[in-house]
């Protein structure tokens, strides 16, 4: 394996882990358990209401928040108010994350229950603090094991002092960190374990799989599927791969052989024999885990699939790619350039291993198409591009292989640079939280730039004391 030839180059003095379970806890002062967002509360929503009213009907989940908040949860109105042809609210959302939180939130109705019992007069509503921070350390539990996961999977192909570097840049130079951290009830942190699952599954068992292990590689399909439906596209990566071990196949039985014009094909469709049962058995938990949205979608607005609204917002072609990359407008590579540099360490990936290296560029460049081709390619009020939050194991594999393959001073360069993309991130969370630059609406670059070097800097001691004592008054409305 690659792995067992990197196996004792540049140790760190902390170990395999010490830094990156060193960072993970310093980084707890970031965590701030809210819920607070549209789209967040469309997440949450079907979670309290199995749990508290046994079914999935959401108007008193979203009555609950616009009478605490009119102004931030104006978006709220609308699915409160429309019936659906089956008679509940739309909701949108894949139901993943409320699977992924539901541990925690069952355990923090147990802490109410206990409390009330106590004494305590928190209510036991499914809304009040406990359930909040229940589904907000869901996430950041599950982000935390996908970033700890991603780790496992840049060590395939680089050595662990490469590997603990790219995945501190994709940690806190990307809006990981955000996401993580700051707004941790959206799906995002839940789909980079779940992708990062699913990922590790893949690579560790490509060699060879047994039946059971194709089970989990399909249940892990089927979750990161639930989380977010645009992890799918993640299962191209196994499909090119698969295909490409045909191809190499069909090259070395031409060498000994003349392979008439179906020789390819024969030889996929023998190799899809031989797997055939692992398919099969992959298929299973995946469809039932998927089965499960269908039906949920159907209870909810009578089709077995999103919501046409959604559907309709999709052009033939991808004609936003150039914007979704490089725009202000939370362009992927503008707003986080690790991304890029991760993007370019595919092709050192490429010699190491082709066939994965393909497979994971395929991916990206798909997902760039498909975003591409949405009539909201900006992804809101986002902080950065958060749609390719998914990527993330991508970037982090492609710059651990890059890192892996320079000489000690370019490293030390390297590492420096990543340390400044470091920075340059938390300039751009300060222009976000404060209004310096518009979270849903057009920016110029230049802007950005100025912004870095002449606005935020003066602004870091009060936003950082802000920060501390009165961290709410960055996402709070005020009356």
């Amino acid at each position: 394996m690659v792995r067992a030839r990197l196996a004792n180059q540049r140790r760190g003095t902390f170990g395999e882990w010490g830094l990156l379970v060193l960072l993970g806890v310093a980084s707890l002062l970031l965590f701030t358990p809210r819920l607070y967002g549209v789209d967040e509360i469309k997440y949450f929503a079907p979670l309290r209401s199995v749990y508290f009213d046994g079914d999935i009907h959401y108007e008193n989940e979203y009555a609950y928040f616009i009478e605490r908040d009119p102004v931030a949860h104006a978006g709220l109105v609308a699915l409160r108010d429309q019936v659906t042809s089956t008679g509940r609210r739309l909701n949108d959302g894949p139901i993943g994350s409320a699977l992924l939180w539901a541990p925690f939130y069952v355990a923090a109705d147990g802490f109410v229950v206990v409390a009330r019992w106590l004494g305590s007069d928190v209510p036991r509503d499914g809304f009040s603090w406990p359930y909040v921070w229940a589904v907000s350390f869901g996430s950041l539990f599950w982000g935390t094991i996908g970033l700890f996961l991603t780790y496992r999977l840049c060590r395939e192909y680089a050595d662990s002092n490469s590997s603990t570097a790219a995945l501190i840049g994709i940690w806190f130079a990307t809006p990981v960190v955000f996401y993580l951290y700051i707004t941790p009830p959206m799906a995002h942190a839940n789909s980079l374990f779940a992708v990062s699952l699913f990922l590790f599954i893949w690579i560790h068992t490509r060699d060879e799989r047994q039946l059971w292990e194709w089970g989990i590689l399909g249940a892990s399909a089927g979750l990161m599927v639930l989380v977010r439906e645009l992890n799918w596209l993640m299962l191209l990566a196994p499909v090119v791969d698969e295909l490409g071990e045909a191809w190499d196949a069909y090259r070395v039985a031409g060498v000994d052989s003349a392979l008439d014009s179906r020789g390819l094909f024969a030889t996929w469709w023998n190799r899809f024999k031989s797997r055939a049962g692992g398919y099969a058995v992959a298929a299973v938990p995946m469809l039932l885990l998927v089965t499960l949205q269908l039906v949920v979608y159907r209870m909810l607005h009578g089709t077995f699939g999103p919501p046409p609204f959604i559907v309709d917002k999709f052009e033939s072609l991808p004609i936003h790619a150039g914007e979704v990359l490089f725009s202000g407008f939370h362009g992927l590579f503008s707003w986080s350039p690790i991304t890029l540099i991760g993007v370019l360490g595919l092709l050192a990936l490429s010699a190491r291993s082709g066939r994965v290296a393909l497979a994971l560029a395929v991916v990206f460049v798909v997902q760039v198409m498909i975003i591409g081709s949405y009539d909201t390619w900006w992804g809101g009020a986002s902080f950065g591009a958060r749609r390719f939050i998914n990527c993330m194991p991508i970037f982090a594999i492609g710059l651990a292989s890059l890192l892996t393959g320079l000489r000690s001073r370019a490293y030390r360069v390297a590492v420096g640079g990543i340390v400044v993309l470091i920075l340059w991130n938390f300039g751009l969370a300060v222009q976000y939280s404060t209004g310096l630059i518009p979270r849903d609406q057009p920016v110029a670059m230049s802007t950005i730039v100025r912004n870095q070097f002449l606005e935020v800097p003066p602004r870091l001691a009060g936003i950082a004391w802000r920060f501390i004592t009165d961290r709410s008054s960055f996402y709070h409305t005020r009356s």
